[in-house]
């Protein structure tokens, strides 16, 4: 079943940081493999799909640990992936393509995912399901954007962007000085210049 958007980020919107950590964290641990790769005189690896497949286990790993505790989700861990499950949503984390959908071999499970009518093992029929995609910018350097999709097939139904969260950082006003009393000044007053003519007399 495709939820709608609105439902989908009702239901989601509490879980939002929470998945952006999974996936910017997936992502800090490339990033760390690719500097020892280039420290230790090691060649660039030469296929996307390595990259995506190191994001991806990072990913998993930190978005179990993340989720497994809680009371609301289930995680559902499989031989070569993992899902989410929400109450009335299935969830899937994986790389977007120019379409903004993720991409996998098209097995039996898979297209019970991807298709709008395909139902999952064991879940009622009306559960919804929806991926969450990340899209690197073009030059790989960087996740550029985390959405949320709805598809059926190979057709994008309805996104929606899980944005950067803005830290709240508490404003602390400092206390305004006051003004001294000038005649309560300790310090000490220059002469005039009417005092110091008199003293050179």
């Amino acid at each position: 079943m495709i939820p709608t958007m609105e439902e989908a980020r009702a239901i989601l919107e509490p879980y939002h940081q929470r998945l952006r950590e999974a996936v910017e964290g997936g992502w800090a641990e490339w990033k760390l493999l690719q500097s020892c790769r280039s420290e230790h005189g090691l060649a660039p690896v030469l296929y996307g799909r390595t990259i995506c497949n190191v994001v991806f286990d990072a990913i998993a790993r930190i978005a179990i640990f993340s989720f497994a505790t809680d009371p609301k989700v289930h995680v559902e861990i499989e031989p070569q992936t993992f899902k989410l499950h929400f109450p009335n949503l299935c969830v899937r984390i994986k790389k977007g393509d120019d379409d903004h959908l993720g991409r996998n071999v098209p097995t039996q499970a898979v297209l019970a995912f991807v298709e709008a009518d395909g139902l999952l093992p064991g879940m009622p029929p009306e559960t919804g399901k929806v991926e969450v995609v990340w899209l690197p910018n073009e030059i790989w350097t960087d996740v550029d954007r985390i959405l949320v999709v709805a598809r059926d097939g190979d057709q994008l139904i309805w996104e929606y962007e899980i944005d950067r969260s803005k830290p709240s950082a508490e404003v602390v006003p400092f206390p305004t000085p006051t003004e001294p009393d000038p005649g309560d000044s300790p310090l000490v007053r220059p002469r005039t210049s009417a005092k110091l003519d008199t003293k050179q007399q």
